[in-house]
């Protein structure tokens, strides 16, 4: 057998295709290691190190260093170039495709030396010649383990068989029949039964010695057959955070930029021992740089003095507020290369309200957006936290988490960074604390908020009636900006921006971003302009009164995960899950639409 290249996106690493994911490549599927083994030829971590993320990782409450997954390119004659994100081909067992035979072998594959193997039971007699095709079912628990299914033990519960070679999976009408041609012993096989597993839970790719042993659970029976596209098979976790100011005003290629990123020039400096020998350690990294050795000397004292923060402080829970204030914050020297660049319309946007001419209604929409941002230029980092399998199992209040390289012990995590741009806006403060307390509000989203409340451990301070206000209008206004922008939905996110302590915010960030500097065209930002934006928000307020599957959507009491939404299904609010944060749940259609009959007000028809 031989190894091939599978191209995939450096977002997709950090998403549904990262550590423990089964990606299903050109002709087979494969499972991701984990980061253990995404090093250089010397051991070291193949990625680059990610500079200017030091409010990032306070944000998200990250110690480790972020480095992008390692890249890898085919060159001329099949060549690699590059180090490769290792993968295993697993699930290890292939089934005969031919109804008649259904044989099961176990990696077929090496024993024919073959990335196509034929099912050697059928050249036996029992049909025609077939290609195997890998089996898609596997074993998972909570706590992160994946493995085979164990088909001796399934075909063998109330006895012992050593003949492993003699299994077959045939179809009867529509179910499946798991057989032991050597004992004949036979059942149904269902594709979710539940079996018990050892004390070591392992992934496809390790060994004994490479994850610790766990305790087996009391019920021993927690591992789940499941469909290898079973959302409940991998759960990647994932957190954004904008880059903002001071990091993202960072002038790139300055004798302090350079020093910053190369600690092994910092390093050469600092180990001069003598005046004589850092003269010339100065005198050499200032000839790279071809600058003077004063910009080297003044770069040291830039650093010494804390750059690129100069002493700011973070800490978790800050992301929001700090990344808030930075999108309303008018820089006027701020220039076109920084990795924020914002223009404030809110002026513009206003002026619509006074114009000749301007209806009642085109004053309480533009009245009822505090602030309209264009954001020209944005750069996010996304961080690959772990993955679950099963929801997490519990542990205190949250659920457990597999990290990055299984065993908890690496100082890095998987980054990528994503340059876009989008648009910002704030609703009115003033307007949302009256539209909030009214109580045809609190008495609509009360069994929403039940269910929140009981759907598992969650912050409770996510749950609120403006958030989902919030949440539903953004959703509105990604459907629009598709059709307006021509926008995938899939290629949007959303970032939402909804608290009342300690500090009140309700604004909403709609932007693209990709993994590539080039990526910002201009065109979601246009789409701030005012005028542009007055029509978004009056077509989709629009589009809010009525769905093709009213009156069943907007009279529904729960619908979606958890019956986490009200009125909200894929024919009006739902988008993409790639686009939204939080799972396509708290959306409800008729908190902007209003209800006269019901006196449930509309937030943009208030006076």
């Amino acid at each position: 057998m031989t190894s091939k290249l599978i191209p995939i996106r450096l977002s997709h690493l950090l998403g549904q295709s990262g550590v423990g994911a089964i990606v299903r490549g050109p002709n087979a599927l494969v499972v991701v290691h984990d980061i253990r083994e995404w090093t250089a030829p010397d051991g070291t971590p193949a990625g680059r190190a990610i500079p200017y993320v030091e409010r990032v990782r306070a944000a998200l409450d990250v110690w480790q260093q972020l480095r992008e997954p390692p890249i890898a390119r085919e060159g001329k004659g099949g060549q690699v170039d590059g180090v490769c994100v290792p993968v295993s081909r697993f699930p290890r067992w292939a089934r005969c495709p031919n109804p008649k035979c259904g044989a099961l072998f176990r990696q077929p594959w090496f024993a024919q030396d073959s990335d196509r193997p034929v099912c050697t039971s059928c050249q036996r007699g029992i049909g025609p010649q077939s290609i195997l095709e890998q089996v898609t079912w596997v074993l998972a628990d909570s706590a992160g383990h994946l493995d085979d299914v164990p088909w001796l033990h399934l075909v063998h519960r109330n006895g012992s068989c050593e003949h492993r070679d003699r299994l077959s999976l045939r179809e009867q009408g529509s179910r499946l029949r798991l057989r032991c041609g050597a004992c004949e012993s036979e059942t149904e096989f269902r594709g979710d039964e539940r079996v018990p597993f050892g004390k070591t839970r392992m992934q496809p790719w390790t060994r004994n010695d490479q994850v610790p042993h766990l305790e087996a659970t009391q019920d021993g029976n927690s591992a789940q057959v499941l469909a290898v596209n079973d959302v409940r098979a991998y759960e990647p976790v994932a957190a954004v955070a904008m880059v903002i100011p001071p990091e993202s005003r960072v002038r790139k290629g300055t004798a302090v930029d350079r020093l910053y990123r190369n600690s092994l020039d910092r390093k050469r400096i600092d180990e001069a021992r003598t005046p004589l020998a850092r003269k010339g350690a100065l005198r050499e990294v200032a000839t790279r740089y071809r600058c003077a050795v004063s910009d080297i000397a003044e770069a040291l004292k830039d650093l010494e003095r804390g750059y690129p923060l100069y002493g700011q402080n973070f800490t978790p829970g800050q992301l929001r507020e700090s990344e808030y204030d930075a999108f309303l914050e008018i820089r006027p020297d701020q220039q076109p290369d920084e990795d924020l660049v914002t223009h404030n319309l809110t002026g513009g946007w206003q002026a619509l309200a006074r114009a000749d001419g301007a209806s009642a209604d085109t004053r309480r929409r533009v009245m009822g957006v505090s602030q309209l941002v264009r954001v020209d230029r944005l750069k996010a980092v996304m961080v690959f936290k772990g993955f679950m399998r099963l929801g997490g199992e519990p542990i205190g209040d949250d659920p457990q988490l597999v990290p990055p390289d299984i065993v908890g012990q690496s100082d890095w995590l998987p980054a990528v960074e994503l340059y876009g741009e989008g648009l910002f806006m704030t609703l009115d403060e003033d307007r949302l604390k009256i539209w909030e307390q009214a109580s045809a509000v609190k008495n609509r989203l009360a069994a929403m908020r039940a269910r929140f409340e009981g759907s598992g451990p969650k912050d409770p301070a996510t749950f609120s009636p403006r958030f989902v206000l919030l949440h539903t209008l953004a959703h509105l206004l990604m459907r629009e900006i598709e059709s307006e922008g021509g926008y995938p939905a899939a290629s949007l996110s959303e970032a939402l921006y909804c608290a009342v302590h300690p500090k009140p915010m309700m604004g909403m960030l709609i932007y693209v971003a990709v993994p590539d500097i080039a990526g910002s065209l201009g065109g979601l930002a246009e789409l701030a302009e005012p005028r542009r934006f007055l029509g978004i928000l009056t077509r989709a307020l629009e589009h809010a009164r009525w769905c093709s599957l009213d009156p069943v959507c907007s009279e529904h009491e729960g619908q979606g995960p958890g019956l986490l939404n009200r009125s909200a299904c894929h024919a009006c609010a739902l988008v993409p899950d790639s686009a939204c944060a939080h799972g396509n749940t708290l959306l409800d259609r008729g908190v902007v639409k209003g209800d006269t009959d019901a006196g449930l007000p509309a937030f943009f028809e208030m006076p």
